[in-house]
């Protein structure tokens, strides 16, 4: 296992996928996320693009599904993105980190065939990244449900908020497994809105903010 990984206490498998990736140093966020995670805290994360939150959120997913299988399950984890290049650059740090696993992910965006998606999330992918509008519309339709998830991740909640996703956001919380461990990431906490995010997103979350 990477030495400076040691404290996150990953599974060799991780550890080997995070090498893969050319992953050395955890940036603050991830010193201060994973752990806690780790343990099923909510969170409410005040972090900037490019701090290393991507890593920040998936590593605890994929260290607790590697842990506890469940492969006759559907969905077991949702990442909502605010717009198309940010899911498939999540998809990507996943791949990677997953390569010496069996953990699957499915991507669901706008502007691809809505054929194509429903054959992926008719293959139920351990871990479900998506832009709001587009996976309400799957909801909507019958082609999926979240009633097993176990951990929600708002990455960017404050560019959800200004890209006028509000509502799909509201309405996808509300199909969710009311049980489930949840991540709220945003750039800034000053957004008018957020707070409703917070409220319907979060319970009782431990706050983790870095510079």
């Amino acid at each position: 296992m990477n030495t400076n990984c040691t404290d996150f206490d990953l599974p060799e498998a991780l550890s080997r996928g995070l090498d893969k990736l050319g992953f050395s140093e955890p940036t603050p966020v991830q010193r201060l996320v994973i752990p806690l995670a780790n343990r099923g805290s909510d969170l409410l994360v005040t972090a900037a693009t490019g701090s290393g939150k991507t890593i920040a959120f998936l590593l605890p997913i994929m260290r607790r599904f590697l842990a506890q299988p469940a492969p006759r399950k559907g969905i077991r984890a949702l990442i909502l993105a605010p717009t198309r290049e940010l899911a498939y650059q999540i998809q990507e740090h996943f791949l990677q980190i997953a390569s010496f696993t069996r953990l699957t992910a499915g991507v669901i965006v706008g502007g691809v065939s809505a054929s194509h998606q429903v054959a992926s999330l008719r293959r139920n992918p351990d871990i479900l990244i998506a832009t709001p509008g587009r996976l309400l519309d799957h909801l909507e339709r019958g082609a999926t449900d979240l009633g097993d998830l176990e951990v929600l991740v708002l990455d960017e909640a404050d560019r959800m908020l200004d890209m006028g996703f509000a509502p799909d956001v509201m309405e996808i919380i509300q199909c969710c497994n009311p049980e489930r461990q949840s991540l709220l990431f945003s750039a800034t906490l000053r957004r008018s809105g957020l707070q409703s995010f917070i409220d319907a997103t979060l319970r009782e979350p431990q706050q983790v903010q870095t510079d």
